[in-house]
């Protein structure tokens, strides 16, 4: 009972250092003159990243799965964004892939958490060296399948058209995919995959001169890394 109040302590002030780290954000937007439009699309995004960041930062502690329930509040706003901007593929990637896979990993992590009778946390780990080739090879797939879908029926272009934009698109899908789906089990590599996320955002906003998203995902890429970081010192740590 004393770890979970700890837990939603934790979740309390994170949640208040996003509203804090985002406000700054847009502070930071203004200052560099980034065109912003106040509406019901900008609302979900900023409710998104406050949860989102907050989401990060909680489980940056990989005992904490209540922060959970944060991503699935932003998954939540992003999809509902979606939905009014049209792009009903991704709406559904939302909530039918990642709100299930954060439920999942709440269920998971608490689980294996109550198990534990020797005192020992459910830790971080890495997957093996083959699993790492699996599940890589499942990365590429996806992104040449949701770059042909892309290309063959939701835009019906030519095949090597816009082919830089498509294949960051189709590479954001992908390692959001896998990210969502190794966090389920507490996959070190989770991290890799939210880096390249992140990564890849920043080139597709550049590409189509989106300079919110190019400063959001700048500050979502600071904040990966720092979790990540924080993941790999408790697998050190598990193994002392």
């Amino acid at each position: 009972m004393q770890k979970n109040k700890l837990f939603w302590y934790w979740l309390v002030k994170n949640l208040f250092i996003a509203v804090i780290l985002t406000a700054a954000l847009m502070f930071a937007m203004q200052v560099f003159n980034v065109e912003i439009t106040f509406d019901k699309i900008l609302i979900l995004s900023i409710t998104a990243t406050v949860f989102g960041v907050a989401y990060l930062l909680t489980i940056r502690n990989p005992q904490n799965y209540l922060g959970f329930y944060l991503g699935i509040v932003s998954s939540a706003c992003l999809g509902t964004q979606f939905a009014f901007l049209r792009g009903y593929d991704l709406t559904f990637l939302y909530f039918a892939v990642f709100i299930p896979f954060q439920y999942a990993a709440i269920l998971n992590w608490k689980k294996k958490s109550s198990k534990n009778t020797d005192n020992k946390h459910f830790n971080p780990k890495f997957l093996s060296f083959k699993k790492q080739l699996f599940f890589f090879a499942i990365f590429l797939m996806i992104i040449v399948i949701d770059y042909i879908f892309s290309t063959t029926i939701l835009k019906n272009q030519p095949f090597f058209e816009d082919i830089l934009i498509k294949t960051a698109s189709a590479t954001m899908i992908s390692s959001s995919i896998l990210a969502n789906y190794l966090m389920i089990g507490k996959w070190i590599d989770t991290w890799l995959y939210w880096i390249l996320y992140s990564v890849s955002a920043i080139f597709y906003a550049i590409m189509i001169q989106n300079n919110f998203n190019l400063l959001l995902f700048v500050f979502f890429l600071i904040i990966n890394t720092i979790t990540f970081i924080s993941w790999l010192k408790a697998f050190k740590y598990s193994k002392i």
